[in-house]
């Protein structure tokens, strides 16, 4: 490092720290002034303050790392270079802007240009020019402790070092780092739907939160934040993600998994059976039928669409009726309720008062003929009348009856209309009531699923895999008028979800776009999800989305991913391409199965001792995580047990049991996973490998395996390898 650039570099630095001072000092003293002096709306007052005391929040974050970069860009209409400034927030007072904001249009030159020529698309469009500069800096609690220079962001020193972090500090480091295929994903347009193919540790994560600050950032003017929307696995992750989402510049953004989404989206609290429970009795061999399968596939919501018409026809399947006269014929009904299916009447209800408006206005250009009609059918029926009784009795109905037609026959006609039952719930019953008659691809499991659907229902319990079907119906009669202003969705771990999942949401959310992210080999509940990227493709976006790849993975070392991918490779998918980052061997060790609680007690002390922050110990199961925590508890070992509700982020949770399902992307130091033996993960069922892959590749520096009986057989290569590294 040249003494003359370090000193530079430190003033500037300094210079930079005053100018953050400062304008926090103002800051400061406009959010005491505020409060004081403010007499308008108070929701008003409490919106502006929330916003200084987020700008006061990363101004005080950016005290500790203004910035974690440096590039000198001439655009060619330019007669001197830019020196640029780049940080995790922008420091801007004024018009003089001291940081550039990571997400700015010209700080992808950083990302992903080389030296030289290059360019960056702005606003206004494209400006070229030369990069004459690329400067890391390594930064720490204000103090500048060295640079780097560099051509690429990708396999250079100040990479390979953050990747040799603990995880908390990754997380802090992670802008600084971003890989060009991974800022090519966060900066494509708000307009374009992107599918993400992601082996494990490649950042599919990482890119899919950065996706949202970068949408948020640039299209502020377009979007709002609470016009984005997060769908995750399960409640741990989205707990993970909420204590993310806030350092990166984005608080409003809602974030559900698909269950919570339904129940939002339906308005019914209605009750979901844990997915857990189905994958573990998949895991135990019960589930032996594609029943759910079935249910998240496109020929189930074909069977549906076959009930809705129907169901629609019935709407208008008989006269309007004043008494014994037709006042509307059921053929004249049913085009006036045609003439709605627009996309401007977006539900049920708002086709139905078409109707009826449209009806009534017919009632009036015939009201004459209809009165004159009913009086002569009813004098008729008066001289028919045999007791004064009678007459009175006749007398009343006729009254009535001219009453409503002199008022257009409205209240007949909504009369008519409320026998139509718009609670989506209630629709599924019947289907699921009737679906035999709408088998139309002869599915042959149809009595098992019926029976089982409706005991289910009968017990006010819904299985995932009946959700689909449930927004679905909601999308088509009554959709929720909130999520009509939704303008992308993030959907992480997305392998999970069924063709027909997919197409419900793209029906309940019509007005985003998509950015989905994905790995097949760690679906673990492969008995629903799909099967290639290309089948969401055309079901969500006609063939017109964008599959990318991701095929390197950053987050373990090349040992770690040798053994994950020995696992990928037993059921025919694809190896990873590895950052080349080496650590210790993964560690193999076979014992009597009573032993293999104290092994695992004396592993997390050995694994706290060399440093390590986080550590996970992985059972295949929830019961198996239990049982293991329970044994360890025993040992004097006391550490929580991951459950479904809890927030991992938590410091309580730094050296915990979880189960596989809970782990879905989630990433911890070191892992010690609980016994890999055939019997627990057997080589044959690819449900089991998947489940296995998902717990090998949770460590970023170290991974230490025990078993009991036969090792699982993809991981027996790893016991040859380990002999070898010995010697």
């Amino acid at each position: 490092m040249e003494k003359k650039d370090l000193k530079q570099e430190q003033e500037h630095l300094e210079w930079t720290l005053q100018k953050i001072q400062e304008i926090l000092k103002t800051e400061r003293e406009d959010l005491d002034n505020l409060y004081k002096e403010y007499t308008d709306d108070v929701e008003q007052l409490w919106r502006i303050a929330a916003m200084k005391k987020l700008h006061i929040r990363n101004l005080e974050v950016s005290e500790e790392k203004p910035y974690f970069a440096r590039i000198d860009f001439q655009a060619d209409d330019e007669k001197t270079p830019r020196t640029i400034y780049i940080g995790k927030n922008g420091v801007i007072q004024n018009a003089d802007i001291y940081v550039t904001d990571w997400r700015a249009p010209i700080c992808s030159l950083y990302y992903d240009t080389n030296l030289g020529r290059g360019s960056y698309e702005a606003p206004d469009g494209t400006i070229t020019g030369d990069l004459t500069l690329k400067r890391q800096f390594e930064i720490e609690k204000g103090q500048l402790l060295d640079y780097f220079d560099v051509d690429l962001v990708s396999n250079d020193d100040l990479l390979q070092k953050y990747l040799n972090e603990n995880n908390d500090a990754r997380l802090t480091s992670i802008v600084a780092t971003i890989q060009k295929e991974q800022n090519d994903v966060i900066r494509r347009k708000l307009l374009e739907n992107l599918i993400i193919q992601g082996v494990a540790g490649s950042g599919k994560t990482t890119v899919a939160l950065h996706r949202i600050a970068y949408l948020v950032y640039n299209y502020l003017n377009q979007a709002k934040q609470n016009q984005y929307l997060v769908i995750g696995p399960n409640p741990v992750f989205l707990k993970y993600i909420q204590s993310v989402l806030p350092e990166l510049d984005v608080s409003e953004v809602g974030q559900y998994t698909f269950e919570q989404f339904a129940k939002d989206y339906m308005e019914e609290d209605i009750q979901i059976r844990p997915s857990d429970k189905k994958v573990n009795a998949s895991i135990a061999g019960k589930n032996k039928n594609d029943i759910d399968h079935f249910k998240c596939s496109l020929s189930y919501k074909e069977m549906l669409d076959q009930f809705l018409k129907v169901f629609m026809d019935s709407i208008t399947d008989s006269p309007v009726m004043l008494g014994e006269i037709e006042v509307l014929g059921k053929e004249e009904i049913k085009a006036a309720f045609e003439e709605s299916n627009t996309e401007y009447f977006k539900s049920l209800g708002s086709r139905i008062n078409y109707t009826i408006e449209r009806l009534c206005r017919t009632v009036e250009g015939r009201k004459e003929e209809l009165i004159s009609g009913f009086n002569n059918h009813y004098y008729g029926k008066f001289k028919e009348c045999k007791t004064e009784e009678e007459k009175e009795q006749l007398r009343k109905t006729i009254a009535r009856g001219r009453e409503e037609l002199e008022r257009n026959a409205r209240n007949l006609i909504r009369r008519y209309f409320n026998k139509v039952k718009a609670d989506p719930t209630k629709i599924y019953k019947v289907f699921v009531s009737t679906m035999e008659n709408f088998n139309h691809t002869s599915y042959p499991n149809i009595k098992t699923l019926k029976k089982e659907t409706a005991k289910n229902i009968k017990e006010g319990i819904y299985d995932f895999e009946d959700l689909a079907a449930l927004i679905y119906i909601k999308s088509m009669v009554s959709p929720a008028k909130d999520y009509s202003k939704i303008k992308h969705v993030v959907i992480d771990e997305a392998q999970d979800l069924g063709e027909f999942n997919f197409y419900a949401l793209k029906k309940a959310l019509p007005g985003a776009t998509f950015s989905i992210f994905g790995d097949l080999a760690q679906s673990i509940y492969d008995y629903r999800g799909i099967h290639n990227w290309e089948e969401v493709n055309k079901t969500m976006f006609d063939g017109k989305g964008e599959v990318i790849s991701f095929n390197k993975s950053y987050r373990t070392t090349a040992e770690i991913m040798d053994a994950a991918d020995d696992v990928a490779e037993s059921i025919g998918l694809n190896r990873s391409d590895v950052v080349v980052r080496h650590g210790e061997p993964v560690k193999v060790e076979g014992m009597d199965g009573k032993d293999i609680p104290q092994k695992i007690a004396n592993k997390i002390e050995e694994l706290k001792k060399k440093g390590y922050q986080t550590i996970a110990i992985i059972s295949k199961t929830n019961l198996l995580s239990n049982y293991i925590n329970d044994d360890l508890a025993a040992l004097g070992v006391h550490i929580p047990n991951v459950g479904p509700n809890d927030d991992v982020s938590d410091p309580r949770f730094r050296v915990c049991t979880i189960s596989n399902q809970l782990a879905k992307g989630l990433e911890f130091d070191a892992v010690i996973l609980n016994n890999a033996s055939e019997d627990i993960y057997s080589s044959k069922s690819s449900l089991d490998m998947k489940l296995l892959y998902v717990a090998l590749t949770r460590a970023l520096h170290e991974l230490e395996i025990v078993y009991s009986g036969e090792l699982t057989k993809p991981l027996q290569g790893q016991l040859e390898k380990e002999k070898q590294y010995q010697k």
